[in-house]
């Protein structure tokens, strides 16, 4: 079997199937097998598989057929244009939350304050390692915006925390991978605790610090209605994505722990803390009356994704 006549049977049957992307994901699958650029394809298609390499691709369309993620399948997904390793202790990145990368960015790039990263809910680690690496790189090339890794007159440090040792475990290696290793602290415990449990973490008042929280969001109905588009979560950890509460009680604990923060007076913010929460469009209502239940003195807006969804609360503290 040739590497054309190999996608063309792929793509058949994927599209039999119902996959929305049938000609993509047969390309994917096969240059994971091949482990060639995609130029390949179209430059050698006449090119005979091995037949190690056919029942191998054929196993993994098969895996796709059954609603499997591709990312799971190639153990790869792309997320604001970096590489990251993921498996199914981990969510697969969301475009979506590319979002929260590009606020925060936007937060710091032209800041000379102090200011401490903390991504609550890591998971494979796609947030605060892009921004660690985003942000290293920024340093290196902007000296006249006086920036400095060691001190100067702006530092970043990076801590995260996953209620998952296996997810952290995932997390460090795409650390390790990007090179950032060094610059992000790994924390295992639930939402805020392993901050609560040891306050040195958190920022002088004077510096600023930044929390993103990407956490389950999910709800029952999810779970019962899924379709050939969602079909995939069933293969996601359900730790990752669902929660009581119209999919809103882990960010309600989330808030709840903030609040205790702020309450304990042990760290007064001066209004230089920022939370990001991605959040689904469903719940902006919902979001917005326990905000101010919570937090009634925070400031707070929504940010729309690329398609013009609620998809990011923006709270000032």
């Amino acid at each position: 079997m040739t590497i054309n006549q190999a996608l063309i049977a792929a793509t058949q049957k994927l599209q039999k199937n119902k996959i929305s992307s049938p000609n993509m994901d047969a390309e994917i699958l096969l240059l994971h097998i091949l482990k060639k650029p995609r130029e390949y394809l179209f430059t050698y298609p006449e090119k005979k598989l091995t037949k190690i390499q056919i029942i191998n691709y054929k196993l993994q369309i098969n895996r796709r057929i059954k609603g499997e993620p591709i990312a799971y399948i190639t153990r790869h997904k792309e997320f604001y244009g970096l590489d990251f390793f993921v498996n199914k202790n981990v969510l697969v990145p969301r475009p979506e939350t590319e979002l929260m990368v590009e606020e925060v960015l936007e937060h710091v790039t032209h800041n000379t304050q102090h200011t401490t990263i903390i991504d609550i809910g890591t998971g494979s680690g796609c947030v605060i390692i892009s921004l660690a690496k985003l942000l290293k790189f920024e340093i290196r090339n902007q000296p006249a915006r006086g920036w400095s890794a060691s001190g100067g007159k702006s530092k970043i440090r990076y801590l995260a925390a996953d209620i998952s040792s296996k997810a952290l475990y995932v997390a460090k290696k795409n650390a390790k991978f990007h090179g950032v290793n060094k610059n992000i602290k790994f924390l295992c415990g639930n939402l805020l605790e392993p901050i609560l449990n040891n306050l040195k973490h958190l920022n002088n008042p004077k510096n600023l610090t930044i929390i993103t929280a990407n956490l389950p969001y999910g709800w029952n109905s999810w779970k019962n209605n899924c379709s050939m588009d969602t079909i995939g979560l069933k293969f996601e950890p359900p730790i990752a994505l669902f929660t009581e509460n119209r999919g809103l009680k882990i960010i309600e604990n989330f808030l709840k722990q903030i609040k205790q923060i702020i309450n304990s007076q042990k760290i007064n913010f001066n209004s230089n803390l920022l939370l990001l929460i991605e959040f689904d469009p469903r719940q902006t209502i919902m979001l917005k009356k326990l905000i101010k239940k919570i937090l009634p003195n925070a400031k707070f807006q929504i940010k729309k994704d690329l398609r013009g969804y609620d998809r990011l609360a923006r709270i000032s503290i």
